[in-house]
């Protein structure tokens, strides 16, 4: 049924160009967060990045990362024993916690694990935020497994990636960005919106600003940066997963993952925006409640799993 809703566009051969951002928002932005605001992605989540999107990776590379790494080594032993891969015995070594675990859940922990503290900030919406990014990775994730398995966990990490501007603009720029917060919670506008209300840019430019400086793919950088499209812009897209990220975030607010209390509005926006989905997917509203009910129900049990030390 996902098929005719994501099926993915004829083309010709032509490659297609990639997206970037304009001088003048990308200056905006660096005025706003300041000139030395993004860092060189850090090192464990270059790798991670790599090795999530290398599909020849093999268990040992997986090994070899996680063992050089204290933290991460002790991050999934920790969830190789923990209640969610339970299997009655401990386990001791990295080759087994990776045996146990799977490559394919793997490439997700490790981009969670390694991009958790991206943007750190003590503020209660860091942790909110971060719950939805990954409330969205795991939406995108399944929605993906769906028609497109082979770009599960590209999905996943597109997912987890969204609003990762969101993130530069909580930390750099606090008071501002917790007002916008707060604004498109009680009258249930888009955050676009509230932030082109105090700034001449949005999260999904920023965002883009960081994935440009970090090289990501063109589909991370589509997901990122268009997500907030219309259903119609983005049929011209011929990559699939910013119009899956888009359905997951949509899912994700109407679920209110990750949001604060008083959202009430932007979720009742969110749940009017998914009836397109419903429509073009041609669900029965026992059908809608039934795949509703196991994003929800994903996301409690898996959450743990990916949350990491955020916050």
């Amino acid at each position: 049924m996902f098929k005719g809703f994501f099926k993915k566009r004829v083309t010709d051969k032509q490659e297609e160009p990639d997206i970037s951002l304009s001088g003048g928002i990308e200056s905006s932005v660096l005025r706003a967060v300041g000139p030395h605001s993004i860092p060189t992605m850090p090192a464990a989540a270059q790798k991670a990045f790599q090795l999530s999107t290398d599909p020849n990776a093999e268990a040992r590379d997986f090994v070899e990362i996680i063992e050089a790494d204290e933290a991460m080594s002790a991050r999934i032993l920790k969830i190789a024993n923990s209640v969610f891969f339970d299997r009655g015995k401990p386990t001791d070594t990295i080759e087994d916690a990776v045996t146990l675990i799977g490559i394919n859940e793997l490439r997700c922990l490790l981009n969670a694990t390694t991009l958790s503290d991206l943007f750190p900030s003590r503020h209660s919406a860091r942790t909110q935020l971060w719950a939805n990014d990954i409330a969205t990775g795991l939406i995108a994730r399944s929605l993906a497994e769906n028609f497109i398995p082979e770009k599960a966990e590209v999905a996943f990490l597109a997912g987890l990636m969204h609003d990762i501007g969101k993130l530069l603009m909580l930390q750099r720029l606090e008071p501002d960005y917790v007002q916008i917060i707060r604004r498109a919670g009680q009258e249930g506008i888009s955050f676009c919106e509230a932030e082109q209300d105090f700034f001449v840019f949005n999260h999904s430019e920023a965002g883009l600003l960081i994935a440009e400086r970090w090289k990501f793919s063109r589909e991370l950088k589509l997901a990122i940066a268009k997500h907030h499209n219309s259903w119609e812009e983005l049929e011209n897209e011929s990559d699939m997963i910013v119009r899956l990220v888009k359905a997951a975030d949509l899912i994700s607010h109407s679920l209110g993952l990750g949001h604060p209390s008083g959202f009430g509005a932007f979720r009742n926006n969110a749940s009017d925006q998914i009836n397109e989905i419903w429509e073009r997917l041609s669900l029965n509203p026992a059908d809608q409640r039934d795949m509703l009910h196991g994003f929800k129900r994903t996301f409690e049990l898996e959450y743990d799993l990916y949350a990491g030390s955020a916050g």
